[in-house]
């Protein structure tokens, strides 16, 4: 671990995250412990878990004494797990938080105490060992967390599993360590592991927006201009020296034609360039980003490396230049919608080697438009290199721009973006994705997508769940009623377990029962969880107890079958 890469910044932004998650909703859930907010913070800014899917996800003994109060058994080093039904993956974590000062951690590597638990834990799932998991073996939410996998399994489902090692340090486990885990786990086949670390953790929660504006000279005549219908269009060969230049953040630099290999290199990339980008750069995981670095430092490659990418796709305010040969070209409030890999990429393989990079030139697309909805098909349409979330795509929309201010209208903060409103008052925010959620179980009564297949929400089904025909002022009815239900959910806990996953199902119910009634919808309460518990006796008689499982009656349709003898 280079010195360089250890930053007392990253350290402090992921530890003050940890202890306003503490401050914030510690006291909702009963805790005090630091410990447990990492987990909430990594599991909600990196895998965009909901707080309470994280309830479900959480299979950490202390946590679940904590939050359920229950006297629970070992999690066999197994923190939380998520079991991701529409990729087939399944989510292992082991969480570790310190509190101490930076000095004392910069030489701390990934402790290694809980590797043997679990490869232990690993082998027992593939061979199905069921006694490893009764009784004082394991707690049981780890133990249905199990049954659940297993049960998937029996009815042909094939899962990947990734074990993240997860800590607010700066290294992963030592090489020893290290190599004695890859040794084991070639054992047993799609089973990986990662680390998430400081460094991880600090750049999802950076989110800052800025105007940026910068310059750069066309090759010779390679450049195309067109417009048409009040938009322009200008489409030209860059070159990469010139492109690495303009996505710095050094101001003068943007707009420096003549400059040095070192200026770019004592300049950082200027993230905000990618604030309308719908794509996550993840840092050389993907094959796509390798071989993007690849081409460019292969000596022979690097000269095919137009021919090879699929190029950068700008907007802008406004595109100036004057003159037809080698002009230059003059960007105001400009955003990389498409190509933010590609950037990363060759920065990445420019600061390993300089040599032969202005050989390299790269295809640009640049769009002068002030129309918010043509912006937006723009990212949408040339986003398929990779996949994309398809909730950053409609972030963008202004169907999700339109509702945000009409919450603002009602003092409401609508979180169209991840994390937008992160330092307002958590009462008055409201998430897209969970307004989308309990749109989808309440109003097109598809309780089970909800909760187990949220990409329909800004996918197949978003024109029917978001459209010119939804106004905060209906939606926040919907809302207040799913955090209604959520709190309840809390008061009976320990009383009623099955509304851990019951929830979607909750408001299903009180939509049935209520009609077209839109007031006071939580009185329906009550009699929605007599529906629900009938259900649930009825499920038990037929499967018998130590097969029924809550978790999966209230991630799939089967509830529905009952609504004859329910008279809904």
């Amino acid at each position: 671990m280079r010195s360089d890469q250890i930053s007392n910044q990253d350290y402090n932004l992921v530890k003050s995250g940890v202890k306003k998650i503490t401050n914030d909703i510690g006291s909702i859930y009963g805790f005090s412990e630091d410990s447990i907010s990492f987990q909430f913070l990594v599991l909600s800014s990196l895998f965009k878990r909901q707080e309470d899917e994280i309830i479900e996800d959480v299979t950490d003994t202390i946590f679940l004494q904590k939050i359920n109060n229950i006297d629970a058994g070992p999690d066999r080093g197994i923190d939380s797990l998520i079991i991701d039904y529409e990729n087939n993956i399944v989510h292992f974590f082991n969480f570790k938080y310190t509190d101490i000062e930076l000095e004392r951690v910069k030489g701390k590597n990934f402790p290694s105490s809980e590797i043997n638990n679990i490869l232990a834990f690993i082998r027992d799932l593939y061979e199905k060992n069921k006694e490893a998991f009764l009784g004082n073996s394991a707690n049981d939410r780890l133990e249905d967390k199990v049954k659940e996998i297993w049960k998937k399994q029996d009815s042909g489902t094939i899962f990947s599993f990734k074990i993240h090692f997860v800590a607010n340090l700066f290294q992963g486990l030592t090489e020893p360590e290290e190599g004695r885990l890859i040794s084991n786990l070639q054992n047993y086949k799609d089973v990986s592991f990662d680390y998430i670390l400081v460094s991880d953790i600090s750049d999802i929660l950076i989110n800052r927006s800025v105007k940026v504006s910068g310059k750069f000279k066309a090759l010779n005549k390679n450049f195309f201009d067109k417009v048409e219908g009040g938009n322009r269009a200008l489409i030209l060969e860059v070159p990469a020296l010139d492109l690495l230049r303009i996505t710095t953040n050094n101001l003068d630099l943007r707009n420096k034609i003549d400059f040095s290999d070192d200026e770019i290199l004592r300049s950082d990339i200027e993230e905000n360039i990618f604030d309308d980008n719908v794509r996550l750069y993840l840092k050389q995981r993907t094959n796509i980003n390798k071989n993007i670095k690849k081409t460019a430092l292969d000596e022979k490659e690097r000269l095919n490396f137009f021919f090879y990418n699929n190029g950068i796709t700008i907007t802008c305010d406004k595109i100036d230049y004057q003159g037809e040969r080698s002009p230059t070209i003059i960007l105001e409030n400009f955003q990389i919608v498409n190509g933010g890999q590609s950037v990363h990429a060759l920065r990445s393989a420019f600061e390993e080697t300089q040599d032969g990079f202005e050989d390299i030139t790269i295809l640009c697309k640049i769009y002068e438009t002030n129309d918010a909805s043509f912006k937006s098909r723009i990212a949408e349409y040339t986003n398929s290199q990779n996949p994309v979330k398809d909730r950053d795509i409609r972030s963008i929309d202004l169907v999700q721009i339109k509702l945000e201010e009409d919450f603002k209208n009602l003092g409401y903060f609508y979180e169209r973006k991840r994390g937008q409103y992160e330092n307002e008052d958590r009462e008055r925010k409201i998430d897209s994705e969970k307004l989308g959620q309990a749109l989808l179980s309440f109003s097109l009564e598809m309780p089970a997508e909800a909760k187990n297949k949220k990409s329909i929400i800004f996918g197949d089904e978003y024109e029917i769940i978001f459209n010119d025909n939804l106004i905060a002022q209906d939606a926040l009815v919907i809302f207040d009623l799913y955090k209604a239900i959520e709190k309840k959910k809390l008061e009976n806990k320990s009383a009623k377990p099955y509304l851990v996953h019951a929830s979607y199902y909750v408001m299903f119910f009180i939509k049935k029962l209520s009609g077209e009634q839109r007031v006071d919808l939580i009185n329906f309460y009550d009699d929605a969880l007599e529906k629900i518990e009938y259900i649930i006796e009825k499920e038990k008689s037929r499967l018998g107890d130590s097969d029924y499982l809550d978790a999966v009656l209230f991630k799939s349709n089967r509830p529905k079958d009952y609504l004859t003898e329910l008279s809904l």
